[in-house]
């Protein structure tokens, strides 16, 4: 692939990661006094499931040095642990990779449930690593119902943009 598919490739996927710091810097709680109490439910993974798509979708293009540096520059971009995104990008390319022409069999509900499942997986990692104290399941449960609505959006909206640029 060449440097222009890369570059595409990053540019979507600090995009998704952008998009997800400014929904979980907009909290509703503030502004409603009776909602104060209540602990913050949701939180979206629409960079995670970006950076998989492009390896579904292309997973001859993308190998594991691609999403290492890929997570190694998200990890500097969005000031995060060095190394976080690299772990978790370089594994799920790994998994990606591993069973990427079953991944062709399956339906978009099945394809709902996995990447919704790996998004989940990286959140759980990331409240566990980071903030223990507000890792919660209500937490997982919601925002594994609210990335699997965002997995086809994400689906087709990637997919044309891989069309039209790529």
């Amino acid at each position: 692939m060449n440097l222009t598919g890369h570059i595409i490739i990053f540019v979507s996927i600090f995009l998704g990661f952008w998009f997800d710091n400014a929904i979980s810097s907009f909290d509703i709680r503030i502004h409603l006094s009776t909602l104060q109490n209540v602990p913050y439910l949701v939180e979206t993974c629409i960079g995670f499931l970006i950076f998989c798509y492009w390896v579904y979708a292309i997973p001859e293009k993308l190998q594991s040095s691609s999403a290492l540096s890929y997570g190694f520059l998200i990890d500097l971009c969005f000031g995060d642990a060095l190394g976080f995104h690299m772990l978790f990008f370089v594994a799920t390319s790994y998994v990606i990779h591993v069973y990427a022409l079953r991944f062709r069999l399956f339906s978009y509900f099945q394809l709902i449930i996995f990447f919704a499942g790996a998004a989940i997986f990286y959140l759980a990692c990331k409240y566990l690593i980071f903030s223990p104290s507000n890792y919660s399941y209500l937490l997982l449960v919601f925002s594994f119902v609210v990335n699997a609505a965002a997995w086809l959006p994400v689906y087709f909206g990637m997919r044309y943009v891989r069309r039209r640029l790529l």
